[in-house]
Protein backbone atom coordinates (compact mmCIF):
# COMPACT_ATOMS: atom_id res chain seq x y z
CA UNK A 1 0.00 0.00 0.00
CA UNK A 2 1.11 3.19 -0.52
CA UNK A 3 2.50 5.40 2.18
CA UNK A 4 2.58 2.33 4.17
CA UNK A 5 -1.14 2.06 5.06
CA UNK A 6 -2.77 -1.00 6.10
CA UNK A 7 -5.04 -2.56 3.79
CA UNK A 8 -8.81 -2.19 5.01
CA UNK A 9 -10.22 -5.57 5.00
CA UNK A 10 -12.39 -4.88 1.92
CA UNK A 11 -8.89 -4.12 0.43
CA UNK A 12 -7.47 -7.41 1.92
CA UNK A 13 -10.84 -9.49 1.04
CA UNK A 14 -9.95 -8.47 -2.97
CA UNK A 15 -5.82 -9.21 -2.63
CA UNK A 16 -6.30 -12.13 -1.49
CA UNK A 17 -9.75 -13.09 -3.73
CA UNK A 18 -7.24 -12.62 -6.87
CA UNK A 19 -4.48 -14.82 -5.21
CA UNK A 20 -6.46 -17.56 -5.14
CA UNK A 21 -8.36 -17.56 -8.61
CA UNK A 22 -4.70 -17.17 -9.78
CA UNK A 23 -3.82 -20.55 -7.93
CA UNK A 24 -7.16 -22.42 -8.32
CA UNK A 25 -8.11 -23.41 -11.58
CA UNK A 26 -11.45 -24.71 -10.30
CA UNK A 27 -12.55 -22.13 -8.17
CA UNK A 28 -16.06 -21.09 -9.75
CA UNK A 29 -16.66 -17.93 -7.87
CA UNK A 30 -15.54 -16.10 -4.49
CA UNK A 31 -17.98 -14.37 -2.35
CA UNK A 32 -17.07 -12.50 1.01
CA UNK A 33 -18.33 -14.28 4.03
CA UNK A 34 -19.39 -11.49 6.53
CA UNK A 35 -20.27 -11.57 10.44
CA UNK A 36 -22.83 -9.21 12.20
CA UNK A 37 -21.83 -5.73 12.43
CA UNK A 38 -20.78 -5.72 16.00
CA UNK A 39 -18.26 -8.48 15.07
CA UNK A 40 -16.81 -7.59 11.84
CA UNK A 41 -16.20 -4.17 12.98
CA UNK A 42 -13.55 -5.52 15.24
CA UNK A 43 -9.85 -5.24 14.11
CA UNK A 44 -9.45 -8.98 14.96
CA UNK A 45 -12.12 -10.37 13.08
CA UNK A 46 -10.79 -11.86 10.21
CA UNK A 47 -11.34 -11.64 6.52
CA UNK A 48 -13.73 -14.47 5.53
CA UNK A 49 -14.54 -16.00 2.38
CA UNK A 50 -16.35 -18.57 0.67
CA UNK A 51 -15.00 -20.08 -2.09
CA UNK A 52 -17.22 -22.57 -4.67
CA UNK A 53 -14.65 -25.08 -6.21
CA UNK A 54 -15.54 -28.05 -8.61
CA UNK A 55 -12.95 -29.94 -7.30
CA UNK A 56 -13.40 -30.16 -3.86
CA UNK A 57 -15.87 -32.81 -2.70
CA UNK A 58 -18.81 -32.12 -0.39
CA UNK A 59 -17.93 -32.04 3.33
CA UNK A 60 -20.05 -29.18 4.74
CA UNK A 61 -19.26 -26.20 6.03
CA UNK A 62 -15.66 -26.46 7.43
CA UNK A 63 -14.02 -22.94 8.12
CA UNK A 64 -10.17 -22.82 7.90
CA UNK A 65 -7.80 -20.29 9.35
CA UNK A 66 -5.01 -19.00 8.36
CA UNK A 67 -2.63 -16.39 9.72
CA UNK A 68 -2.01 -12.79 7.75
CA UNK A 69 0.54 -12.71 4.59
CA UNK A 70 2.16 -9.32 5.04
CA UNK A 71 4.53 -10.58 2.03
CA UNK A 72 1.34 -10.66 -0.22
CA UNK A 73 -0.32 -7.24 1.29
CA UNK A 74 -2.86 -9.61 3.36
CA UNK A 75 -2.51 -7.43 6.43
CA UNK A 76 -5.20 -9.66 8.14
CA UNK A 77 -6.20 -13.09 9.08
CA UNK A 78 -8.43 -14.90 6.68
CA UNK A 79 -11.27 -17.93 7.02
CA UNK A 80 -11.81 -19.85 3.76
CA UNK A 81 -14.69 -22.24 3.15
CA UNK A 82 -14.63 -24.07 0.36
CA UNK A 83 -18.08 -25.50 -1.33
CA UNK A 84 -19.24 -27.26 -3.86
CA UNK A 85 -21.42 -25.55 -6.44
CA UNK A 86 -24.20 -27.45 -4.93
CA UNK A 87 -23.45 -26.99 -1.22
CA UNK A 88 -23.63 -22.66 -2.49
CA UNK A 89 -27.00 -23.36 -3.74
CA UNK A 90 -27.76 -24.90 -0.20
CA UNK A 91 -26.39 -22.30 1.61
CA UNK A 92 -28.14 -19.57 -0.37
CA UNK A 93 -31.38 -21.73 0.25
CA UNK A 94 -30.64 -21.95 3.92
CA UNK A 95 -30.19 -25.78 3.86
CA UNK A 96 -26.82 -25.07 4.88
CA UNK A 97 -26.15 -22.82 7.68
CA UNK A 98 -22.54 -20.94 8.23
CA UNK A 99 -21.40 -20.36 11.53
CA UNK A 100 -21.61 -17.89 14.18
CA UNK A 101 -24.60 -15.36 12.17
CA UNK A 102 -22.87 -15.06 8.79
CA UNK A 103 -23.82 -13.74 5.88
CA UNK A 104 -22.95 -14.55 2.37
CA UNK A 105 -21.94 -11.05 0.85
CA UNK A 106 -20.18 -9.04 -1.97
CA UNK A 107 -19.21 -11.02 -5.25
CA UNK A 108 -15.77 -11.13 -5.42
CA UNK A 109 -15.10 -11.44 -9.11
CA UNK A 110 -12.28 -12.88 -10.87
CA UNK A 111 -9.92 -10.29 -12.37
CA UNK A 112 -8.37 -10.04 -16.04
CA UNK A 113 -5.11 -10.29 -13.59
CA UNK A 114 -6.42 -13.55 -11.88
CA UNK A 115 -6.63 -15.30 -15.27
CA UNK A 116 -5.70 -18.80 -14.98
CA UNK A 117 -2.92 -19.83 -17.93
Amino acid sequence: MEGGAKPTKDEAARRLAELHYEIEPYLTYIHRLVAPPEAEARAEEPVKLLEVSESTTPSGITPLGFPPYPDDDIHHAAVIVEVTPGEFEQVIAGRLPLPDRWVVGEHLPRTAKAEVA
